[in-house]
């Protein structure tokens, strides 16, 4: 079987790839071993890049009832000392990307859809009950042997492959990938349960001896993660009574409540040393993997599929070259490092080693707390943590290489929608009206077809998000990721730029000379 793009591992990063590739006109195979998904531990909390990259994929209306951010400007999460007092309190925020800064989801519930929706695409081939055992490359493609469930070998060829199939990732083995860095000492049980409760924040218990997080999520589930002592062996998991009374020490309602699932885990800190082997891209946890303490261990996965699948899908089509796939690393390993570093400290405020630390560390965090400033400016969610470029496929200078916000804009007269439904494909020229008027771009009126976009012409940014951020009479490229590839500060100095993108590429190439060639909207 031939494709363009073989995604091995059908998990969350795998298929929110695989759906963002067909989106663009890419064939795409899904190579999945499992026919029904496994019920293992995954992510309880992610932020508003991620619904916004789903929201790319087409499922914003499909999973809004497996997403619960709380109230605006509620309490979303409480760290607690010993005696169960909050010493920190952080409370929701809608970002500017159009959602709340934190959610609690039901991945379950979420990877059924998007597992539906990619066997449901005709761009799609989802290939469930395949091992892969095999992988070979040359200039021209990559080959992937399978063994099925049915011990049929087969092989699966395609363009490129990316490695989606997690931390114990069998592709990145036969590859020779090493991946190096730590295994923290103490193991965790991990249990949901049934809570029907009203829904509360998170509570993070950080007593130095029984740390414990408890986390509601949507459709009736709590999770809660407790850590065991260094030489606990967990040899008592099948006792449901020692399940219990480990869990009571987090939350009460464990004494009664039905145990969906149990497990014990030992979190990682590590990336792979290289996330490239010629056709052949690492993504998700199969290229890093990051303790949960700070909730980016999926949503760094995502940022992998969004940053990837553009770039594939521009050197299929032609309007990127190849050496585009050199900036995947570059780009996302920086930010990768840096929230591994976030979660190992915030792990080191949740399980603190003696109550000398916890107090000294808790202390500080109150008499931090109590100055404005630095309550304003503490935020595990938002921009706080979100990624900015400096090097890749950007155009330095401005604010290039910061991810575009996604305001409330009228079209139409009076049809409000997400900004993100008006941009193309591909990238997106978008021009910034000045005192009223509209941006430098001429042309006729926009047609969906077109990558061109101008305030006050094509659409009216009532609330100014845009301007506040970048200037008026800016000029602003958008990559498919959302990000800003270039940013001129005032558009009535540009060269004019006309709507069709061939003119674009032949007249108007980015500045300087570039390894991607020129590139067109």
């Amino acid at each position: 079987m031939r494709h363009e793009v073989l995604v091995i591992g059908g998990g969350p990063v795998g298929l929110t790839l695989a759906l963002l590739l067909a989106r663009q006109g890419v064939r795409v195979a899904v190579i999945e071993k499992d026919r029904v998904p496994a019920h293992a531990p995954s992510a309880v909390s992610l932020d508003d890049e991620c619904l916004r990259i789903w929201q790319a994929c087409g499922l914003e209306r499909d999973i809004e009832k497996d997403w619960d951010g709380g109230q605006h400007g509620g309490v979303m999460c409480e760290y607690l000392d010993a005696k169960g007092k909050p010493f920190l309190r952080l409370t929701q925020q809608d970002s500017d990307l159009g959602y709340p800064h934190a959610v609690a989801v039901h991945l379950a519930g979420i990877t059924e859809k998007l597992r539906e929706q990619a066997e449901h695409n005709q761009s799609i081939d989802f290939l469930a009950g395949n091992q892969v055992i095999g992988v070979d490359q040359d200039e021209h493609g990559v080959r992937v042997l399978c063994r099925s469930d049915n011990d049929s070998v087969h092989t699966v060829c395609g363009s490129w492959a990316v490695a989606c199939d997690g931390s114990n990732s069998v592709t990145r083995g036969l590859l020779g990938i090493a991946m190096p860095g730590i295994t923290l000492p103490n193991k965790w049980l991990i249990a949901e349960l049934e809570d029907n409760r009203r829904r509360e924040s998170v509570q993070i218990h950080c007593d130095p001896s029984r740390p414990s997080v408890t986390v509601p999520m949507p459709h009736g589930v709590r999770r809660i993660e407790r850590m065991l002592a260094y030489d606990d062996d967990g040899a008592w998991l099948g006792d449901e009574t020692m399940v219990r009374r480990r869990l009571k020490s987090a939350w009460a309602g464990a004494s009664e409540a039905p145990i969906l699932s149990k497990t014990i885990l030992r979190f990682n800190a590590r990336i792979a040393e290289r996330w490239r082997c010629g056709r052949v891209f690492l993504a998700g946890d199969a290229a890093h993997q990051t303790p949960p303490f700070a909730g980016q261990g999926l949503a760094t996965g995502l940022r992998d599929a969004s940053n990837l699948a553009f770039k594939i899908a521009g050197v299929r089509h032609g309007w990127l070259s190849e050496e585009v796939f050199d900036t995947y690393e570059i780009e996302r390993r920086p930010h990768q490092e840096r929230m591994i570093r976030l979660a190992l400290r915030l792990g080191g405020v949740m399980s603190p080693r003696s109550r000398v630390q916890a107090f000294f560390t808790q202390s500080m965090i109150r008499a931090m707390m109590m100055l404005g400033p630095i309550r304003r400016h503490v935020q595990l969610r938002g921009p706080g943590i979100r990624p900015i470029l400096h090097d890749g496929f950007l155009e330095h200078g401005g604010l290039a290489g910061q991810y575009l916000p996604q305001p409330w804009v009228t079209v139409g007269g009076n049809r409000r929608v997400r900004f993100d439904q008006l941009l193309g494909s591909r990238m997106t020229w978008i021009a910034l009206g000045t005192a009223g008027s509209p941006g430098d771009l001429h042309g006729s009126r926009c047609s969906s077809d077109d990558t061109a976009l101008v305030e006050n012409l094509d659409f009216t940014d009532p609330d100014r998000q845009l301007q506040r951020r970048f200037g008026e009479g800016s000029l602003l490229l958008v990559r498919p990721d959302r990000f800003i590839h270039t940013h001129r500060t005032t558009a009535a100095t540009s060269v004019p730029l006309t709507r069709n993108t061939k003119w674009i590429t032949k007249q108007h190439p980015l500045s300087g000379p570039s390894p991607f060639g020129a590139v067109s909207a």
